[in-house]
This record gives C-alpha cells, sequence and structure tokens, in this order.
C-alpha cells in the first residue's frame, strides 16, 4: 500500500514539473560578436547583419614655442589637446565593395566637428566629404608644408586601369578653394572734383585721385564680396601607384563671381560721392575662370627612405598653390568688370628616413611665388620615435620667411618678415 502511493506521488511529481517546463521560455543561442577579416584588421560583423564595422583614431596633445614678433599679445608658448574618432562600416555588395566612413574631431578650445565623411561605391565612385583627387600631399612630418590637401565636399568618378595606374574626374565644393578679390581704380588718371556739400569742411581740399584714395582704404574700404557658387570646381587626375612609388598630374578649373562692393565711412558715403558725380560700381557682379595645374612624385630609395617632389602652377585659383590669404583676381571699382586674375606657382621637396621600425627624421622645404604680391620660404624637420605600439612621440620645428612686394593696384605695401615655431606632440593611437 505505502509502495503504490510512493510511485503515485513520484509520478504526480514529475508530470506538474513536466507542465512547468513546458511554460519556460526558449533562450535562443547568442549571437556573438564575430570578428570580419575580409576588410582588415580591427573590423568585426555588426549582429545579425554581413556588415563590418571598425573604430580607429587618436587622442593627441602638444607643448610648444614660438616667435613673439615683438607683439606682447601673442602667445609664445602653447599647450593642445585633441581627439580624433573614426568609424569604418564596410560590406561586399552586388554592386562591389560599399564603403561609409567619418570622423569627428574635437579640441581642448570645445569645438567638436565632423570631419571627412564619405561613401565609395564598388571602385568606381566617391561621394562625400574626403581627400580631393587634385591633392598629392604635402611633405613628411607635423610641419608638412602648405600645401591643399584637404577634406573637400564632392562627387567623384574613379576609373582604375589595372597595375596601381587610375584616372579620376569629379565635381568639387568651390567654397572651399576661393581667395581675394581686389578692388581698384582702373581710371588711374581721373581726378575726383570733391562736392562743395563737404569738400570744404570736412575735407579742406578740392580733389582727390581716385588711385591714392582707393590704395589707402579710404575711398573704398574693402575688398569684392565672393558671390554663391554657380559652378563646382571640375577636377581631374591622373595617377599611377606601384613598388617603387607614385606619381600624379592633375589639373582643377575654377570659377571666379566676384560682386562690388563700397561700405566707406563718412565723408565717403555713397550719398556724398554722388553728389560729385563720381561713378562707382555697387553690386556688380562678374565672372571669370582661374586654373590650376600639379604634379608630384613620391619615391621609395630602399626600405627605409622616401623622397618626395611636388609642384604646382596657377592663374586665378590662388586656393591650389597655399595662397588662400592673397589675392587671385582684381575687380575695377568703376565698371566692377573683373580685368586681371593673379598668378603663382610653387615647389615642395621632402625627405624621410627610417632608421629603425621606430625612429623616424624627416625634413621638408618649400617655395612659394604669388607674382606680384609675394614670396614665401619655409622649412621644418621632425623627429619621430614610437615608444611602444601606437603611443608616438614627435618634436618638429619650423620656420617661415615671406617677403611682400609692393602692388599699386592691389594696394600692398613691401616688407619682410620672418617666423619660427616648435613643438613636442605625444599622441595615442587606437
Amino acid at each position: 500500500m505505502k509502495k503504490s502511493i510512493l510511485l503515485g506521488s513520484a509520478a504526480a511529481l514529475v508530470a506538474v514539473t513536466g507542465a512547468q517546463a513546458a511554460d519556460l521560455p526558449i533562450v535562443e543561442p547568442v549571437d556573438y560578436v564575430r570578428v570580419c577579416d575580409a576588410f582588415g584588421a580591427g573590423f568585426h560583423y555588426i549582429p545579425g547583419t554581413e556588415t563590418c564595422l571598425k573604430f580607429s583614431g587618436r587622442v593627441r596633445t602638444e607643448i610648444g614655442i614660438r616667435d613673439d614678433e615683438d607683439d606682447d599679445t601673442t602667445d609664445t608658448s602653447f599647450l593642445n589637446s585633441n581627439f580624433e574618432l573614426v568609424v569604418n562600416a564596410s560590406s561586399m555588395t552586388e554592386v562591389g565593395m560599399l564603403v561609409g566612413q567619418f570622423a569627428i574631431s574635437g579640441s581642448n578650445e570645445g569645438n567638436v566637428e565632423l570631419g571627412d565623411a564619405w561613401i565609395t561605391i564598388g571602385e568606381n565612385l566617391l561621394v562625400g566629404r574626403e581627400t580631393s583627387r587634385y591633392d598629392f600631399g604635402g611633405g613628411y612630418g607635423i610641419y608638412d608644408g602648405l600645401y591643399v590637401d584637404e577634406g573637400i565636399n564632392q562627387f567623384t568618378f574613379i576609373m582604375p586601369f589595372g597595375n596601381g595606374l587610375s584616372m579620376t574626374l569629379g565635381l568639387e565644393d568651390g567654397r572651399d578653394r576661393r581667395a581675394n578679390i581686389a578692388q581698384y581704380n582702373g581710371d588711374t588718371e581721373d581726378t575726383i572734383t570733391v562736392s562743395s556739400a563737404f569738400s570744404t569742411s570736412l575735407l579742406g581740399v578740392s580733389s582727390i585721385t581716385k588711385t591714392s584714395q582707393i590704395l589707402t582704404g579710404v575711398y573704398v574700404g574693402q575688398d569684392a564680396t565672393y558671390a554663391g557658387m554657380e559652378i563646382p570646381e571640375i577636377v581631374a587626375s591622373l595617377r599611377i601607384s606601384q613598388g617603387w612609388g607614385s606619381a600624379q598630374i592633375s589639373g582643377a578649373l575654377h570659377q571666379i563671381r566676384s560682386i562690388s562692393t563700397f561700405d566707406a565711412t563718412a565723408p565717403y558715403t555713397t550719398a556724398a560721392l554722388s553728389l560729385s558725380g563720381v561713378p562707382i560700381a555697387v553690386g556688380v557682379l562678374d565672372e571669370d575662370y582661374g586654373w590650376a595645374v600639379q604634379a608630384g612624385v613620391e619615391l621609395n630609395v630602399g626600405s627605409m627612405t622616401k623622397v618626395k617632389v611636388v609642384g604646382a602652377y596657377a592663374d586665378g585659383a590662388m586656393h591650389y598653390i597655399g595662397g588662400a590669404d592673397y589675392y587671385e583676381a582684381a575687380v575695377d571699382i568703376v565698371t566692377g568688370d573683373i580685368t586681371d586674375t593673379m598668378s603663382g606657382w610653387y615647389v615642395l621637396a621632402g625627405l624621410s628616413h627610417d632608421f629603425s621600425s621606430a625612429l623616424n627624421v624627416a625634413v621638408t622645404g618649400a617655395y612659394h611665388d604669388f607674382d606680384d604680391q609675394a614670396e614665401l620660404w619655409q622649412v621644418s624637420a621632425n623627429i619621430e620615435y614610437e615608444v611602444v605600439e601606437n603611443l608616438v612621440v614627435s618634436l618638429a620645428g619650423q620656420y617661415t620667411d615671406i617677403e611682400m612686394e609692393q602692388n599699386t593696384m592691389l594696394g600692398t605695401d613691401d616688407g619682410d618678415t620672418d617666423s619660427w615655431e616648435a613643438k613636442l606632440r605625444i599622441q595615442r593611437n587606437f
């Protein structure tokens, strides 16, 4: 009897336990993050997809000194810190490799901004903000010369021919390629008869030359304004990269659009000058075109040394030769027409040598000639040492000499300024 009761109780317990087990949720197998080696080191699959993701970047801090140019308000020492985070998403699709990448950077000044942000579709299309295909880069080290190499918004078609040879053709954002536009008086012999409404009481003279007043800034007061972009930059390049190194030739077409401006202070107001019948073009739009060409070669001299030479010439496109702060065109203030485009050229050379897998020494030199405006010399040196993997310490210095030229039309004066700067940088890559 007791045995029957015990067996019955056990059977009931098994039945109840089975019923409870049937009510429990089914645990799905865990989909752990898998390593993706199809696109290189550091990539992992996004769970549930065939897209591979990689995070990389750097943290950097610097301390440095510079000359004060006899100006007590200039910081002669400085300390800076900044970071950059790069995210890359890559996958294979029916149209080829699909890649999207962006970078976010920030500094101790509180600036956080988007760096490059681009998409490549297969081997043939690059869209977004990325280094221009016009650029061949600068020299070596922290101070690597004045050159254009920077991120720019673009739609670029890439045609690879094989064996390291490729051609590109693209449209790029012209707003990032602008330099200055000067205003001048085309009639250098004319004289303004100052209106009696303000000549005697305010000026004490009966006439002034247009040229002298324009060049002193009293008559005009500022440069012409750049009009809105109408046609993007048209950029083309041909490049080859092989075991011996790489070489490239490239060119760009640049649209110049000026609007004549006049915003002088009393007594040279628009109303006052109109009393004397002075013709001034205000708000007149005119257009012209500039262009630039570049050629560069980088050679691998053995396994430890690299040599690089880059040269460029521009007419009406000064930004392409490192002259964004100079004039690329001149406008006649009387007619509002663009009458002149400014030209210039530069050559840059660099040498980089690895004394070991951890120690590198580099030097860079450059000469820029902004015709009828300025000549610029620049030389720099850099020592870089990788203390441990991904921890790099660099010591660098640069000297710059600028010789300004007197230009009556542009209103520039001659002068010679030189400056130097040196810094110690510690950088952690990841």
